[in-house]
């Protein structure tokens, strides 16, 4: 009865090798991994892939020759082995994850990287690595879910401070809002829980949710700037602007020394306009008493113009990736003349993809500076001796406005990615066109105004659009508008002037997307019952995919420009697609970018100057269904020889306006320089 006390315990097997054989060995494969003789580091491998216990190091190491070698199946076996045994190691779990990418396993890549982000959840590199792993596995609301959640948390994953933070890096956003819900019942006065749960529940396009929570924590903690700047982003993605504006001007009341809350609160203004041009400007020049000129004085940073043969011109840039700017970016620089312009990047980019890498194969030099603090990244570009330096987000989510106010460049712009003047007096200039500086009265620009000619970008659709189809009007039997714009920019101005439109052509049809699901769309719903507008009418959709968003062109007859703020790839691929736009010219950059737009096409019928006018556009337009089908048969004909798709001449206009900015600084002349 008490064998069991004679049983022997089971031997832990030792290895044939002392430790300090075993490092021996592990030192000679390491060097010769790095001479790239990878028959010696498996000749070293060897004994100690044969051992009798499992050596992490080895085990990696001997993925590392395999990977090198092209036998990626071997790679992958030695990587999990080291990763089973060890699984803090962080460089075997990124060889891991390159290595499932390489066999084109996506489901395996997001639990590799997903392991990864189990050790450092804040890592970029990861967290763009799971974006593109999950896409690639055809999880693309998870996906979807995992950038948002990632831009949501401006990329700060911070495990001691948020309980969820390993599960959000992951992408695993129902096991967050689970772990959530349950530290928010134990703790419910916790406003950070809130704003974390608020948070995710955005990422997952759950808005009535998000604000709820958001609300929340700002009832707990109406002093936190981060809780008023969340829910303030939230509503305005509701089309709830005023709302949302308060809450800006409480975060920057809050947090007077942030730029963030400052350009936050500018973005929004953009949609929802300015009370007047004097409050737009006296904004605008504290921005800059705050922090620009009064911070960093221009001779204590200032440097003399790079002395070689080339100018080199450096963009600025978080949104090196899939994204509306690349429409306009990537031609011009494809087209960069490379006898005279060199040509850098700084990528802030946080998810990366396959455009990213497209993208690097067109500079000259390609510097990754996300996480580099604004004076070291001054520091690089001063060093670098960039002669013009572009901003290409102006006051747009994550904006690199600190970095230009230490005007590390002797020429700095802003460019292409914000229809508005950054309030900087070290940005020199604000590069637009004739059209939207030909009236520019309630608009206030700190910089120079300077034209590029008829256009302000080149415009380059991708090329999954089909042809455009017949008009849809004469198959239904009625015609169809389209409200294609992002909804925050669907001012309750734009919504009156759609039901008017509505009212004054019984028969129409009117499709509007970007809504969000919830009470969004049940308000808006209710908006057009109260003007007498039967729901049947109106279709709403919320935001497809860039081949749905092209697709839905076949639905509508005519598509309706937002306003104040215009759109511009939104209407340009309208017009590709066929569909011609009715636009509302105002008297700022934003309001006047559909103007541009359609006067390069000779379209100037289809711009209106006030809502009567636009509304009344809109009803002609649908009355002659012979004149509408000849335009939707001609519109991208008319778009493709038109100077907006010239990728060459406009890439020689830009170059010669960096050229002349850069010889009227030289001359200490550079705000007398306006058009190039």
């Amino acid at each position: 009865m008490f064998g069991w006390l004679r049983r022997r315990r089971e031997r832990v097997p030792a290895s044939r090798f002392s430790e300090t054989q075993r490092t021996a060995l592990e030192a000679r494969a390491e060097d010769a991994v790095r001479a790239g003789d990878l028959v010696a580091a498996s000749e070293a491998l060897g004994p100690l892939l044969g051992d009798t216990v499992v050596h992490a190091h080895a085990s990696h190491l001997a993925g590392i020759v395999a990977f090198r070698s092209g036998d990626f199946a071997a790679a992958d076996t030695h990587l999990v082995t080291a990763t089973a045994t060890d699984p803090a190691r962080e460089a075997s779990w990124r060889a891991l994850v390159e290595v499932r990418e390489a066999l084109d396993r996506p489901a395996a890549a997001v639990e590799a990287v997903r392991g990864l982000l189990a050790l450092v959840p804040g890592d970029a590199d990861a967290l763009s690595g799971l974006v593109r792993a999950l896409a690639a596995a055809g999880r693309h609301d998870e996906a979807i879910e995992a950038c948002r959640m990632h831009r949501l948390l401006d990329w700060q994953f911070d495990t001691d401070r948020n309980p969820a933070a390993v599960l959000h890096a992951q992408g695993r956003l129902r096991d967050a809002v689970d772990l959530l819900r349950n530290r928010i019942a134990a703790d419910r006065a916790n406003p950070s829980l809130w704003g974390y749960l608020g948070c995710t529940r955005q990422a997952q396009a759950h808005l009535d949710t998000a604000i709820a929570c958001f609300r929340e924590a700002v009832t707990l903690d109406a002093g936190s700037p981060v809780a008023r700047r969340r829910l303030a982003r939230a509503l305005a993605a509701v089309g709830e602007l005023d709302a949302a504006l308060e809450h800006h001007d409480a975060a920057v009341a809050l947090v007077p020394d942030d730029p963030r809350a400052h350009s936050d609160l500018f973005a929004a203004r953009l949609y929802a306009g300015w009370p007047s041009r004097e409050a737009r400007e006296a904004a605008h020049r504290r921005y800059d008493e705050r922090f620009g000129a009064a911070r960093f004085a221009p001779e204590s940073v200032a440097r003399p113009a790079s002395a070689d043969g080339r100018i080199r011109v450096g963009y600025v840039s978080g949104d090196f990736r899939e994204h509306a700017l690349m429409h306009f970016l990537e031609p011009v620089l494809a087209r960069h003349d490379r006898g005279r312009f060199e040509v850098w990047c700084y990528d802030r980019t946080g998810q990366r993809d396959a455009v990213t890498a497209r993208l690097e194969t067109m500079a000259d030099q390609w510097r990754r500076v996300r996480g580099d603090s604004w004076d070291e990244l001054a520091r690089r570009i001063q060093d670098d001796r960039i002669d013009i330096l572009v901003d290409l987000k102006g006051h747009f989510d994550d904006s690199h406005l600190p970095l230009f106010a230490r005007r590390p460049a002797p020429v700095q712009v802003t460019w292409l990615g914000y229809p508005g003047t950054t309030g900087l007096s070290a940005v020199d200039a604000c590069l637009t066109d004739d059209h939207v500086a030909a009236d520019l009265r309630d608009d206030y620009a700190s910089e120079a105004i300077v034209s590029l000619g008829p256009v302000f970008a080149c415009f380059r659709p991708l090329d999954c659009a089909s042809r455009p189809g017949p008009l849809p009007m004469a198959g239904r039997g009625h015609p169809t508008f389209g409200c294609f714009n992002d909804f925050a920019k669907v001012s309750p101005a734009m919504r009156e002037a759609i039901a008017e439109i509505l009212r004054r052509v019984p028969e129409a049809h009117c499709l509007v997307t970007t809504v969000p699901d919830g009470n969004t769309r049940r308000h808006l719903e209710a908006f057009f019952a109260e003007r007498g507008i039967d729901p049947a009418r109106v279709e709403i959709r919320g935001r497809g995919r860039h081949d749905e968003f092209l697709r839905w062109h076949d639905e509508i007859d005519v598509s309706l420009d937002s306003f104040p703020c215009n759109g511009r790839t939104t209407t340009l691929h309208s017009l590709w697609m066929g569909v011609p736009v009715v636009t509302l010219a105002g008297h700022t950059h934003a309001s006047r970018v559909g103007a541009s737009i359609l006067l390069n096409l000779d379209l100037a019928d289809w711009m209106a100057h006030d809502v009567e006018e636009y509304v009344g556009i809109a009803v002609r337009a649908v009355t002659d269904t012979r004149a509408l089908a000849a335009l939707r048969a001609d519109l991208r004909h008319r778009l493709a020889v038109s100077p907006i798709m010239d990728e060459t001449r406009f890439s020689r206009r830009l170059e010669r306006c960096y050229d002349r900015l850069l010889r009227a600084h030289a001359l200490s002349e550079a705000t007398e320089v306006q058009e190039c």
